[in-house]
């Protein structure tokens, strides 16, 4: 299967990773609001097939959380909000974060069953600063996956359709303080053993420069200007070849969405949301065993035909 090659860590050299694809959108765009993000993420799934059952020999297995090294905390003269977000054989439900406050179970969790299931985060922020600073502290979102082949002889191609959208945008005017203002995000999907699947990151700075890294060349940083708007958005499909009892597990220490920002006399505002659904899964080999029944078939067959040649030999 085709390979593609994906950026290890934030400033290591490129590897090689073996049976993924991966396609993408193009980058850019302009969205108003967190809600406004997860509802487009959500509603590119309109056109699922949502009652499509996926095999049962593929068991797909998933979670979302919140802050998985500790509690989300308080924002300091701002205000924080968040959602995770499951869809469960066409059925979604939802936890929500607003300050430091979870509303729901965190992680929201479960088995997916149908293509168009998965699971979602988003994460947004703002602030404006004066007498005070605001800002918060780094906030992050985390997924766990895992996709297991069950099948003892058929081999499967799982597609995972990762959607992400996020924009940070920083002002600083009049400029009070130097370096106080900024707004940064990062959207990620990393395999169990670190392997970077998706990374993009977003940073909007009025003095130290903004900073823009997009999928298809991570190491490259295409940001321009100092502050104000930077966005990126995108769709990637990734796509898994399992062989029988194969397991592969998604979700290791780094987190799948983080953001942070601050501002002392201006303002920052940050949005961002990313959305893993099950694209599709496709049987590749179809190797049977035989019944024992056709197997004692078989045998006779080959017996008789052994025979039959005996026979012809001797008489000639």
């Amino acid at each position: 299967m085709e390979s593609i090659k994906f950026k290890k860590r934030f400033d290591s050299d490129f590897k090689t990773v073996p049976s993924i694809t991966s396609k993408s959108t193009n980058h850019g765009g302009r969205l108003s609001s967190a809600a406004l993000a997860m509802t487009l993420l959500l509603g590119a799934q309109t056109g699922s097939a949502w009652a499509a059952t996926f095999d049962s020999n593929i068991v797909i297995r998933g979670s979302a959380e919140f802050d998985s090294s500790g509690s989300p905390a308080d924002p300091v003269n701002a205000t924080q909000a968040g959602s995770l977000t499951s869809i469960i054989a066409g059925s979604t439900s939802t936890t929500t974060l607003f300050g430091s406050t979870v509303t729901g179970p965190d992680p929201l969790s479960g088995t997916l069953s149908q293509i168009g299931d998965g699971f979602g985060i988003n994460l947004s922020a703002s602030g404006t600063g004066g007498t005070e600073p605001s800002g918060i502290s780094p906030l992050f979102g985390d997924y766990t996956f895992s996709i297991e082949n069950k099948s003892a002889v058929d081999s499967f191609v799982v597609n995972l359709q990762f959607q992400f959208s996020h924009q940070v945008e920083a002002t600083d005017t009049p400029p009070l303080n130097n370096d106080a203002e900024f707004a940064q995000s990062l959207i990620a999907f990393y395999k169990a053993d670190g392997t970077e699947l998706a990374f993009s990151k977003i940073i909007s700075d009025p003095v130290r420069g903004n900073e823009k890294r997009i999928p298809s060349d991570p190491n490259t940083d295409i940001g321009t200007g100092k502050g104000g708007l930077v966005s990126d958005v995108g769709t990637l499909l990734l796509s898994f070849l399992l062989n029988p009892g194969d397991l592969i597990n998604f979700g290791d220490s780094n987190p799948d969405l983080r953001i942070f920002g601050g501002a002392d006399s201006g303002r920052f505002s940050i949005n961002a949301s990313s959305l893993i659904t099950v694209d599709s899964v496709t049987k590749q080999t179809n190797n049977t065993v035989p019944e024992p029944e056709t197997l004692w078939l078989l045998v006779i067959g080959m017996v008789s035909v052994i025979s039959s040649r005996r026979r012809h030999h001797a008489f000639n």
